[in-house]
């Protein structure tokens, strides 16, 4: 994120952005204004992003949200670092490595990344061997590695030349768990009179880590992954029907809500709204387990969805003292 001073008007800056979607390589660009209150409130908005950011005193790093939607629930968590001229390491493209497995291709994303630079220069912890750099650029350097069968489960610190990622990706033998997140998430009807709220879910891959037990402080996220999803009924009354008439479920997780009501076609003419359950399912072929994948039934993790009505109103907290 590149940001100029506009000469013109005091406290106002352009932006040009570029980032890069990990999982895809997908590479966006786009440019904005902003203002800045009272010296650390940044309010941007451009190609139909707002961004609203904390700056800190020392002007170091700012960190918020960049989002857009009806009710601000798309959009990404951000923290930027001021870049100075020395490397930096933002992350990879991969959150798990799996052990006894070779020639695993993963980008390291970063800023003032040597572009010359050996498979010697790249620390990944114990048992985490890079085998090739394949290409490398000042913000991108694509390595293969090898992850030995007896590398310790665990969270690897990534070094390049000095500079230093901690905890940048996991070391794991199998995936034992699934869970699914937001594990409670809201939606509200509308597109007729009012906006949709949308609920983004996604699936979360688990390792029990060292202690081998599940839900203990040693659990390690490997990360999102790509699961079968679908919408079952969360039993409320007698002959619930929800599942029907609340909405529909994408299969990247995203779920849409139905039209404000109230629906003839439901009983009672009631609204859409109510209450399901948001499931994901993984192959067990999938968690890398030789015994897992044996068994007949996939790993499965559920989430609440409340599905309820618009906001019809919005009120907003007044400060103390009337201002």
């Amino acid at each position: 994120m590149t940001v100029t001073a506009d000469a013109g008007t005091p406290d106002t800056f352009n932006t040009s952005i570029r980032y890069t979607v990990a999982r895809t390589g997908e590479t966006v660009s786009r440019t904005g204004k902003a203002l800045v209150y009272t010296g650390y409130q940044w309010r941007g908005r451009g190609d139909d992003w707002r961004e609203v950011l904390f700056v800190e005193r020392d002007w170091k790093q700012m960190w918020g949200r960049w989002f857009t939607g009806a009710y601000d629930e798309t959009g990404i968590d951000v923290k930027l670092t001021r870049l100075t001229s020395d490397p930096a390491v933002f992350g990879t493209s991969v959150a798990a490595l799996k052990s006894g497995s070779t020639g695993q291709a993963i980008k390291i994303f970063g800023a003032n990344l040597p572009t010359a630079i050996r498979p010697e220069d790249i620390g990944l912890g114990q048992g985490v061997k890079v085998a090739r750099v394949t290409s490398s650029t000042a913000g991108e350097i694509a390595i293969d590695v090898d992850v030995a069968a007896t590398a310790p489960v665990g969270a690897r610190d990534l070094s390049v030349s000095g500079a230093v990622k901690p905890s940048a990706f996991v070391v794991y033998d199998k995936i034992d768990g699934l869970r699914v997140v937001p594990q409670a998430g809201m939606a509200r009807v509308g597109g007729a009179v009012f906006p949709k709220q949308l609920q983004q879910f996604e699936a979360i891959a688990i390792n029990n880590g060292p202690d081998g037990k599940p839900d203990t402080p040693d659990d390690l996220n490997l990360g999102t992954m790509t699961v079968k999803w679908s919408i079952e009924e969360y039993p409320a009354v007698f002959g619930d029907d929800d599942v029907q008439f609340v909405g529909t479920l994408d299969q990247t997780g995203l779920f849409t809500p139905n039209l404000d009501g109230p629906n003839p076609k439901r009983s009672g003419n009631r609204n859409n709204v109510g209450d399901v359950w948001i499931v994901a399912e993984l192959p067990r072929a999938s968690t890398g387990s030789a015994q897992a994948a044996t068994a007949a039934q996939p790993l499965r993790a559920r989430a609440h969805l409340l599905v309820t009505v618009p906001l019809y109103m919005n009120w907003f907290a007044e400060l103390e003292g009337g201002k």
